[in-house]
């Protein structure tokens, strides 16, 4: 069931972004020699909730990120500027939500632990360099 959720996010991530944003395998953009030079932000990006530890009741985790310095944009461009991009939310790994706002309801399962970190990345789905990545959470979800 939580491969069948996982799977289900990542599709519709996808689909929201359009297909310039298909991760790999690893959910992180390939580089091509045109994104191999990328240039630095000053944009941080912070996973508010949940928080490091957090035990989740119910079947949703609501996800809080801020970012400070930086805007939110929902169009793709390959002008890049480092104050103007997306936020990437990896959960357990995978690239599984791609939004153009700062919160999210994520389904999870009861009696799981979660791992999630959240990137600033430009407005062509790409990561700045160096990444503005937060540190990892891992937050457990109560059985029901």
């Amino acid at each position: 069931m939580r491969a069948l959720i996982v799977t289900t996010l990542a599709a519709l991530t996808i689909a929201a972004c359009g297909a310039t944003a298909t991760p790999s395998s690893s959910a992180t953009p390939t580089l091509t020699p045109a994104t191999l030079s990328r240039p630095p932000t000053s944009v941080k990006i912070t996973l508010v909730t949940p928080t490091n530890g957090e035990v989740v009741h119910g079947s949703t985790v609501h996800i809080v990120v801020v970012i400070s310095g930086g805007t939110v944009t929902p169009t793709y461009s390959t002008h890049i500027s480092p104050t103007v991009g997306h936020v990437h939310l990896y959960f357990d790994n995978q690239l599984v939500y791609m939004s153009y706002t700062l919160h999210q309801d994520l389904p999870v399962q009861p009696g799981f632990t979660y791992t999630m970190y959240a990137e600033w990345v430009a407005a062509d789905h790409f990561p700045f360099s160096p990444r503005d990545v937060t540190p990892p959470v891992i937050f457990h979800v109560a059985a029901s």
